[in-house]
């Protein structure tokens, strides 16, 4: 099911898995192979700053990358899964026989994961490694395979600290210890694929120009909003719809990758997944076309009503305007199902473009509590009698207008209008080389709501401040393999912030 996935967190990280999970087929990384295949799969690995085109260094650079982890039962897995061989002399040495070792390197991957599986213990044993029980043949296939391939392919193209865990067993998709859980977050909004091209120059009307990359991947602003909040160490569901064909999978399986689970997705037998594709320039600018197949794929109102329950139960809602607007209006309906009994989530709502044309009701506006946008968004939030956009009068009309706070993003930094003891102040202006990129909002509402629901959902400039080296972290990271931050990642980006 992952042998076409497209799973990484940038474009390099993205190519380099995929060339990967290809890879391990039939006789696994071979130098034979990457120089007959150059042109293929293998470029990415001959790319390799180290292996400066040759086959034998690309492997020799992957052998020294599976060495380095940290997680003995990624290194045997990862072994065995590309038949490197790398520990064929320490197996021999510990008592393995010969034929396992040779199935090690079969130029079948069948033969090898029956190997590996058959063997699981020896094998950890005479790398001086404790394994847990040996996962089953699914399992290995689709999910332990495309953890330890996607972590290698964090290594390679930027080398970092590995699991620490030596001994994890692998038997479940989730066995690696878990990070601790900050609170429960429903995400509802949009899950699509990618295809960016980047170029140095969008082509005039009638003509065609060249790209310098390409990637695809998972997208969306739901998507990305909810792996940025797991990342947070948040319990994340994604309420979000798809097609059944090979994008819809490969986005269930870079969702459960990322720690966000995909129970609550809706999944449209026989149709296709929404695509968008971005035609995108060195410095961020960008210009979309978003094909939503939404006569078929679409989350209606019966949708978000058969997850009621859990909307209503969530400790927080984040909700984005790609989905109809009878739908976002009953989804904020359901989350102030139990607000009379003085329990309901926390509701952050990102507009969008293309969003709906006439807004949302006044109704259902004063059922926010935070309202993340940029200031071209909000036109059709504007007081009737106001000739020139305002932000300062736009963001009093909505509180006018019963939304709690309106958080106005935009050239590095923003302002957040409240009726809350804030009040109204300006967030730290943050300066970058690229312009906002679409995930840099997104990891502002993830780490937002991470940090109100740790501070008693109540908005303080501490609070404001850190979502915003959030916002500035992955602004900065515009290209880069992780763009969306972790804690740690966070705080350091705090300390620098003006």
């Amino acid at each position: 099911m992952v042998d076409d996935f497209d799973a990484a967190e940038s474009s390099d990280g993205q190519i380099l898995t995929h060339a990967l999970l290809k890879l391990r087929m039939r006789d696994g990384l071979v130098p034979a192979r990457l120089h007959a295949d150059r042109r293929g799969q293998a470029a990415s690995l001959l790319r390799l700053p180290a292996a400066q085109g040759d086959a034998e260094a690309a492997v020799n650079v992957v052998g020294g990358a599976v060495r380095r982890m940290t997680n003995g039962t990624h290194q045997v897995v990862a072994d065995a899964t590309l038949a490197l061989g790398l520990f064929a002399d320490s197996y021999a040495a510990n008592g393995v026989p010969a034929k396992v070792i040779q199935d090690l390197r079969s130029d079948t991957l069948g033969r090898r994961r029956l190997a590996l599986l058959n063997h699981w213990h020896r094998l950890h044993e005479a790398l001086s490694f404790t394994a847990g029980p040996p996962p089953s043949d699914r399992t290995l296939r689709e999910t332990v395979e495309l953890r330890v391939l996607r972590e290698l392919a964090y290594a390679l193209v930027s080398p970092q600290p590995t699991d620490p865990t030596t001994t994890a067993p692998l038997d479940e998709p989730d066995s690696e210890p878990a990070a601790p859980k900050y609170g429960r977050v429903i995400v509802v909004g949009g899950a699509v694929m990618d295809a960016t091209f980047r170029t140095k120059m969008i082509p005039a009307h009638e003509t065609s120009g060249f790209a310098h990359d390409f990637q695809l991947m998972p997208g969306g602003k739901g998507l990305w909003q909810a792996v940025a909040a797991a990342k947070l160490g948040l319990e994340v569901s994604l309420v979000a719809a798809i097609g059944d064909d090979r994008f819809g999978r490969e986005i269930i399986d870079y969702l459960k990758a990322e720690n966000v689970d995909t129970s609550l997705l809706k999944i449209v037998r026989g149709a296709r997944t929404p695509f968008t594709g971005v035609v995108e320039l060195d410095l961020g600018d960008s210009i979309a076309l978003i094909w939503r197949n939404d006569q078929v794929v679409k989350l209606d109102t019966n949708d978000v009503d058969t997850n009621a329950e859990e909307i209503a139960a969530c400790d927080a809602l984040l909700l984005t305007f790609e989905i109809p607007r009878e739908t976002t209006q009953r989804t904020l309906t359901l989350a102030h199902a139990d607000a009379d009994t003085g329990r309901r989530p926390l509701i952050i709502v990102t507009s969008g473009q293309p969003d709906p044309n006439e807004g949302i009701s006044r109704a259902s506006l004063q059922l926010i509590d935070y309202f993340v946008s940029h200031a071209w968004e909000l036109d059709k939030y504007s007081p009737p009698d106001l000739l020139r956009f305002n932000p300062d009068r736009v963001g009093e009309h909505l509180l006018s207008r019963g939304i709690e706070t309106l958080c106005l993003l935009g050239n590095g930094g923003g302002t957040i209008y409240s009726d809350t003891a804030a009040g109204t102040f300006r967030l730290s202006s943050v300066f970058s080389l690229y312009k906002e990129s679409s995930t840099a909002r997104d990891a502002f509402c993830a780490a937002l709501v991470a940090k109100l629901l740790e501070n008693n959902r109540t908005l303080t400039q501490p609070v404001a401040r850190w979502a915003t080296a959030a916002m500035a972290y992955a602004a900065e990271s515009f290209g880069t393999l992780n763009s969306l931050p972790t804690r740690p990642q966070i705080e350091q980006r705090l300390q620098t912030l003006s």
